[in-house]
């Protein structure tokens, strides 16, 4: 509990030390009155104070994130406890409450779905999401079934950036940082005429110098020589996005909003490149993963040397490029006193080439090139109640087409061509057509208190199509090049081997799926007074059927099912100088998805069922003119009540590994029962804390203090519960100081992760050299950066 009682440390001292400070600088004026402000959120489509909101939504505005030094989704789960998020292969997973998916295979689709100004992104990659230009951040806990679009089962992420506005504003941020890092930031808001406006949002990141290096080993047929000095840097990246709106009005009760943005980007943060620290890789072992043996490695396999944490040993350089843009529109049409209109449309497509080694280490092996499918067009309609309306109501409905998947993917290298393949290419594709009707109706029972039930009937139509396909040099099968086509699918969609492939020559079929499903939800509130509200919830939400995309070769997966009952109590105290809102919540799940692993490629499936309970509060207080203290934490059991026998042969199915006794350093894949284990990604305590404090000094100018700390218990990476990831404390400050004479000028420096901590941001086991894999969140970053406001 260090981590926790630091935080509180911080929170407890900060009073008197920042008093101290305030009561020696000369005040400009009179202490005002102080209390806090409202909170406007969208959580239910319609604006309303968070304080009246009868469900948990942590919101942070666009001025916080900046405060809080929050410039990218990822670094959201230091302000919300209740949320986990890390990242892979160029894609962000999301986890509220211990509800969530690993997988960032393209096609799948996440438990806890990210939008951005009410648009849904079905592969939440992580470029999409720079936070320039945010007017608030929403993440709103448990099933969305109701309300939101597709697979809110665990919650949702919104994420709404500022409109146009008949106000002149420009804001240019220039910032240098270690690591040779550099972020150019700009935003200008233009009124052209009384009725019609303009935004423009560009940021632009470079990171020119690596976290480590990639090491090579002295001796490749004797790794106990260990590695070479030196080698080039490692873990570096950058982007480029846009994005632009526009506000026009042509009447007093007509609004249309048009809004475009592009994003181009290249990385190594986030790749799984290194074995997880406290375990070994191996060489390459061809029986663990039938490719052949090349002639630079040992036989048998040998143990790879250790690596330090941000080090790196790789014949291929990985990582992720990727390339978008997507646009949308949004008519908000007043219909008298009757009700009003909202059209929400929206198309995007994202290009995306995922670079992998097959092995990590200095052997050049096998190569993987994923090439990434990633389009959508979505359109939805609301009619909704007048915000004046005694009984409050919504009626919609929400049509997305998706495609998703690979394009193909192509693995290749001297593994492969030791078995006399040039290369294997497997196409794996997932289409997306799903359909809804949704409303929702809130009804006063008296003054003080509201019941509110909702309903949606979605229909989900899925269809996957694929094939792998082996191509064989000359001379293997004849004095031409040969190509054997593996059949995934027989004519009833049923596996075709032991592992779902059977090396038959022959075409496979597509297979499609249905998936039909009622979500609903039941709350009652009531006020005690203007400043207190408890509230008791019930609802369902729904994961859609997926198929795997790599490769396609199994039946699709049932839906995921979520069942949660949640009460909660929400208040301001002391004349609104503090906000405490504490939620209990009990998550029953049904057939959750997860990544059951297999060796190279991804598997996915169905265990049988989970629960997760806890509970939650957050606290802010405002304790001094500018000085204002958050607190939130977050209580979690989360487990799997019953993993099942997932591909129906009567075996136990949660993957797990042990190392291999003929093959050093490698792992043997083993079947064990992982009813009762931790679920993923759940840690079991969490906190988050700081302060914010702003100061006018006489005769110096303005001056913002922020400390931000987030602690959390070790926690599982996969469902076998065998690699941890420890405990860890990141704590992050700023200050930033805006000169008497020059308020158009603010001189901003920062300090991320100032302890150092080294930790892990995502995992992956497989039966090869890549042994139990991994890749680091951020070490210490500082920088400073110059902002300039008209």
């Amino acid at each position: 509990m260090r981590g926790g009682a630091a935080i509180a440390g911080v929170m407890a001292f900060a009073p008197s030390a920042l008093a101290q400070v305030e009561a020696a600088a000369p005040q400009a004026q009179p202490q005002e009155t102080y209390q806090l402000q409202d909170i406007v959120v969208t959580a239910q489509k319609r604006a309303q104070n968070v304080q009246d909101t009868p469900l948990s939504v942590t919101a942070v505005s666009g001025e916080a994130l900046v405060s809080q030094g929050i410039t990218n989704v990822q670094e959201l789960s230091r302000v919300d406890p209740a949320l986990q998020i890390g990242m892979a292969t160029g894609t962000v997973t999301t986890f509220i409450r211990g509800i969530g998916n690993p997988v960032t295979t393209s096609g799948n689709e996440a438990s806890v779905p990210v939008y951005i100004d009410d648009v849904y992104f079905v592969r939440a990659s992580a470029p999409f999401f720079d936070l320039v230009s945010v007017d608030r951040v929403e993440v709103l806990k448990g099933p969305q079934g109701t309300l939101f679009g597709r697979n809110a089962s665990g919650g949702v992420i919104s994420i709404y950036t500022k409109d146009p506005s008949q106000n002149a504003e420009m804001e240019a941020r220039m910032g240098y940082a270690n690591y040779e890092t550099m972020d150019l930031k700009f935003y200008g808001n233009m009124p052209i005429t009384d009725r019609l406006a303009a935004n423009f949002a560009f940021s632009w990141h470079n990171q020119d110098q690596g976290w480590g290096r990639n090491k090579k080993l002295v001796d490749q047929l004797d790794t106990s020589k260990g590695y070479q000095p030196g080698g080039d840097d490692y873990w570096k990246g950058h982007s480029v996005s846009l994005r632009g709106k526009i506000l026009w009005e042509p009447t007093d009760t007509t609004a249309i909003k048009l809004i475009g943005y592009y994003q181009n980007s290249w990385s190594q943060i986030g790749i799984y490149s290194r074995p997880f620290p406290g375990t070994v890789g191996g060489s390459p072992d061809p029986a663990h993963n039938g490719a052949g043996a090349i002639p630079n490695a040992p036989v048998p396999s040998q143990v790879l040397p250790p690596l330090d944490f941000y080090d790196v040993s790789l014949a291929e350089e990985q990582y992720d490029q990727s390339e978008g843009w997507g646009v949308s529109a949004r008519i908000d049409q007043e219909l008298g006193n009757f009700a009003d209109f909202v059209s929400i449309s929206a198309y995007r497509k994202n290009k995306e080439l995922y670079h992998s080694s097959g092995n990590y280490s200095d052997y050049d092996w096998l190569v993987y090139d994923l090439n990434i499918v990633d389009k959508q067009f979505s359109q939805e309609f609301q009619l909704k109640s007048k915000a004046a309306s005694k009984i409050n109501w919504i009626l919609g409905a929400y049509y997305l087409n998706a495609d998703g998947g690979f394009n193909p993917t192509i693995i290749g290298g001297p593994g492969q061509n030791a078995n006399g393949i040039d290369y294997i290419r497997i196409l794996g594709q997932q289409k997306v057509k799903s359909y809804a009707g949704f409303g929702q109706v809130t009804v006063p029972l008296g003054e003080m208190t509201n019941i509110t039930g909702g309903l949606r009937y979605t229909v989900d139509k899925v269809a996957g199509h694929g094939s792998t396909d082996v191509h064989f040099f000359p001379g293997v099968f004849g004095p031409d090049p040969f190509v054997l086509r593996a059949q995934q699918f027989d004519e009833n969609n049923d596996f075709g081997g032991p592992l779902g492939i059977s090396i038959v020559d022959g075409d496979n079929p597509n297979a499609s799926r249905t998936f039909k499903k009622w979500t609903y939800k039941g709350t009652v509130d009531h006020k005690f007074t203007d400043d207190i509200m408890a509230y008791a919830t019930y609802s369902r939400g729904y994961k859609a059927g997926t198929f795997n995309t790599l490769p396609l070769d199994q039946k699709a997966l049932q839906p995921e099912v979520v069942d949660t009952y949640e009460v909660g109590l929400k208040t301001e105290l002391f004349d609104r100088r503090v906000r405490l809102n504490i939620a209990g919540f009990w998550n029953d799940l049904s057939n959750p998805q997860i990544l059951a692993q297999r060796n190279g490629l991804v598997f996915l499936k169905n265990a049988g069922s989970a629960r997760t309970k806890g509970v939650e509060f957050d606290a802010t207080a405002v304790v001094a003119q500018g000085l204002t203290l958050r607190l939130g934490g977050t209580y979690l059991d989360a487990k799997y009540r019953d993993f099942g026998d997932v591909d129906g042969d009567g075996g136990l199915d949660c993957a797990s590994y042990v190392y291999s006794p003929t093959a050093p350093g490698n792992l043997d894949q083993i079947n064990i029962n992982c009813s009762g284990h931790r679920m993923p990604y759940a840690s079991k305590w969490k906190f988050s804390g700081g302060f914010t404090y702003n100061t006018e000094i006489n005769g110096f100018g303005e001056v913002n203090l922020d400390m931000n700390g987030n602690w959390s218990s070790n926690f599982n990476w996969d469902a076998d519960n065998l690699i941890k990831e420890r405990a860890r404390f990141i704590l992050d400050g700023a200050i930033g100081v805006t000169p008497e004479s020059w308020d158009n000028v603010q001189l901003r420096f920062w300090m991320k992760n100032i302890t150092n901590r080294k930790y892990n941001i995502n995992y992956y086991a497989q039966a090869s050299g890549s042994a139990f894999s991994s890749a680091p969140g951020a070490p210490r970053t500082y920088g400073g950066e110059l902002v300039f406001k008209f």
